[in-house]
């Protein structure tokens, strides 16, 4: 394979309102194409803060329509931030010709026949030996990838998913898709695919508006797939769809997109919404919920992503914001065991195992606080540190008399 990258044309610092992340334009010579293409990446804060981290990857379709584009990247980059879905980059995939690079070739006709235009057999070829390679050789990545599109886009999602090509990503978004061209080649396949009973072990979420034409068009060719799964339940995908009311082909997309990559995250990764349901359980175990939910997922999608320190830490704050101290002390103490040790785990901890009226533990995380901020003082300034051991001090007096 030739070398594919070819030059790195842009490094732009964009600052956001709650964030400082990262865009960059690669240029690669594809073979498939036979012609330059662009793609582009998008890092969030965290990934910049937290540079032995390993993030997951959104791929977006239509990168070369820049609203959009920068919509989707927004939107992932303030859910990663809120701790609301695992830490991922964004991917652009600028395509020169969509009307033709999402739809697949027509089976009944020749490959070279003048009216046979479809190009997705290229796009894929250009995304799995083009693009993956480069994106894997740049950046800290885990094996997940999920894949996004709009309008014709989301055919490109479902050609994909209902092909011998469905390994290529783990996670599939269909944002308002048309999935009809061809004689609904797409949709025939799916369905033969889905009454055949074939493993996927993927996620498959789809939308679509109420308003306009477009719309009226493309809700029955979701609701078809949606009346096949329900028909052949399937084990190994989890599908779903939603309808944004009083929306169109367009006002559709950044709820979708919200509303998709939330359901997504909870697919592979137990979220906020999955330990507040099992806090309300009396004697609940949240280790073992947490072993059962990633043993279920795992069976059905083959992959799972563990919840890591940082957001078990924020979860456990926010139980402790309900007076769930013993709730946040559990998830506190799977922070800790996955080594987040640091000023704020042991305040917390403290603070919620004094709300227990544990006041010998709570005085062992504040003597433990302390000892963070003597060994750590170097890393923060003089003002922060002395502000810290002065508040850690006070408390470790009020229990201590």
């Amino acid at each position: 394979m030739k070398q594919l990258f070819i030059s790195l044309i842009l490094v732009l610092l964009s600052a956001s309102l709650f964030s400082q992340s990262t865009d960059t334009t690669f240029i690669i010579k594809s073979e498939p194409f036979g012609k330059e293409r662009k793609v582009y990446v998008h890092l969030p804060e965290r990934y910049l803060e937290n540079p032995k981290d390993s993030f997951g990857v959104i791929y977006f379709l239509d990168g070369q329509g820049t609203e959009y584009w920068n919509n989707g990247k927004s939107i992932v980059d303030y859910l990663v931030w809120s701790y609301q879905i695992m830490p991922v980059i964004c991917v652009g995939i600028h395509s020169d010709d969509r009307g033709s690079e999402f739809v697949p070739l027509d089976e009944n006709l020749d490959a070279g026949h003048e009216d046979n235009f479809g190009r997705a057999h290229l796009l894929q070829k250009h995304i799995n030996e083009e693009i993956f390679p480069l994106i894997e050789r740049h950046f800290r990545t885990t094996a997940f990838r999920a894949l996004i599109g709009h309008s014709r886009g989301g055919a490109f999602v479902a050609e994909t998913l209902f092909s011998d090509k469905k390994d290529m990503f783990n996670a599939y978004i269909g944002i308002s898709p048309g999935m009809h061209y061809i004689n609904r080649q797409i949709l025939n396949r799916a369905e033969k695919m889905i009454q055949g009973g074939d493993r996927f072990h993927k996620f498959y979420f789809c939308t679509h508006g109420t308003v306009g034409a477009l719309e009226k068009y493309f809700k029955p060719q979701v609701d078809f797939l949606d009346s096949l799964f329900s028909a052949h339940p399937n084990p190994t995908i989890e599908w779903s769809k939603k309808e944004i009311s009083a929306t169109s082909h367009w006002g559709c997309v950044a709820p979708s997109l919200t509303l998709g990559l939330l359901k997504m995250n909870r697919a592979y990764q137990a979220d906020q919404y999955l330990i507040d349901l099992w806090a309300e359980k009396k004697d609940v175990n949240l280790k073992q919920s947490l072993e059962n939910y990633s043993a279920n997922q795992f069976r059905k999608l083959n992959y799972y992503l563990p919840v890591d320190g940082p957001n078990l830490r924020y979860y456990a704050e926010q139980q402790a914001e309900y007076d769930n101290h013993g709730i946040a002390i559990q998830l506190h103490s799977l922070a800790l065991a996955k080594g987040l040790k640091d000023y704020r785990s042991f305040t917390n901890l403290a603070w919620s195992y004094r709300s227990l009226k544990q006041n010998e533990k709570a005085l062992e995380y504040y003597k433990k606080a302390l000892e963070y901020l003597e060994t750590n003082k170097a890393e923060m300034s003089p003002e922060r540190h002395e502000s810290r051991v002065k508040h850690v001090k006070k408390k470790i007096r009020e229990l201590e008399n």
